[in-house]
């Protein structure tokens, strides 16, 4: 039978990566009709293959956009989907994210999200990026999508070129990549029914910094082009000042922490109340977001843009 649904999943030596696929193999999807492919680096040896999953070796490791981008030239399926070597799909997942796809105007569809709760910083981090990309939030349209839960047909992921290669790991390079969707007139459908709980491993104070400075410095927010692309409920006013806004973090930090503790007041979300201890940990985020931001308007930050083509990645002998 021919591969209609390809998974993709970049990997850097993920200690977790043996659930991920456990999850994946355990599918209720037809998996007759499904790939999943690990793209990276497996120094611990925890990728194992079989009809399903092929491993796709890279010399030296690489960014996520730069693995997904290997993926995408790998893949036989029509139908892309991404998760991340630190998460765990529901049963359900891969038959919940491609049911919209049999309605043919329906191009990109992201899934919802489970936090894992067992380390406070973790929490801090899942809540601080994903609170409106929940299992609980409503479905819908969306601004943009996370990658770690998202499906995309292969022509009209062509059409917009690879995930930008000049982002560093898990510094907005999905952000950027959907909304350069949305840019292209592709709507963004939230399906929260297809859910994958993750469990990064950030789970020190250093680590969620590091994680908001990298948002920061790297956002798309920061390119007028695809800024407009971003509703008025993912921004608001920010000063181009790097020392004004470096001045005031803390209130942008505070201001965007309401914007958390509000949307997770709503609705489905009243449940996500009893994390209100997560707060001055989501506000750290938020101010190590600024900070990052500043840096790249103190610097005259100016990325060079690698956006490349499935045809930049050639695929390599299976090893």
């Amino acid at each position: 039978m021919a591969i209609e649904v390809s998974v993709i999943v970049p990997n850097l030596n993920s200690p977790m990566i043996d659930r991920t696929l456990e999850a994946l193999r355990a599918q209720t999807f037809d998996l007759t009709r499904a790939e999943v492919l690990v793209v990276g680096v497996d120094e611990p040896g925890l990728v194992t293959e079989d009809r399903l999953v092929r491993r796709v070796t890279v010399p030296v490791p690489c960014s996520a956009a730069q693995n997904r981008n290997r993926g995408i030239a790998e893949a036989r399926g029509q139908i892309l989907c991404f998760t991340d070597a630190d998460c765990v799909p529901s049963r359900e997942w891969l038959v919940r994210l491609t049911a919209p796809f049999a309605d043919a105007e329906v191009a990109v569809v992201g899934g919802g999200v489970d936090v894992d709760a067992s380390n406070y910083w973790t929490l801090c981090d899942n809540l601080s990026w994903f609170y409106r990309f929940l299992s609980t939030a409503p479905a819908g349209e969306r601004a943009h999508l996370p990658s770690l839960n998202l499906c995309v047909r292969r022509n009209v992921a062509g059409r917009v070129g690879g995930f930008d290669e000049g982002f560093p790991n898990a510094a907005g390079e999905d952000t950027e990549w959907t909304a350069r969707l949305r840019s292209a007139g592709v709507a963004l459908h939230f399906e929260p029914n297809a859910v994958v709980r993750h469990c990064p491993p950030r789970s020190t104070f250093a680590q969620i910094w590091r994680h908001g400075y990298l948002y920061g410095r790297y956002s798309s927010k920061l390119q007028p082009e695809l800024g407009r692309q971003l509703s008025s409920s993912d921004a608001f006013w920010l000063p181009r000042s790097w020392w004004l806004l470096l001045l005031l973090s803390p209130l942008f930090g505070a201001l965007a922490t309401a914007r958390v503790l509000g949307a997770l007041a709503k609705g489905a979300h009243a449940r996500e109340l009893a994390t209100w201890k997560a707060m001055p940990g989501i506000w750290l985020t938020k101010v190590a977001w600024c900070v990052g931001a500043s840096n790249a308007l103190r610097t005259g930050l100016e990325r060079t843009a690698r956006r490349t083509t499935v045809e930049d990645h050639q695929p390599v002998q299976q090893r």
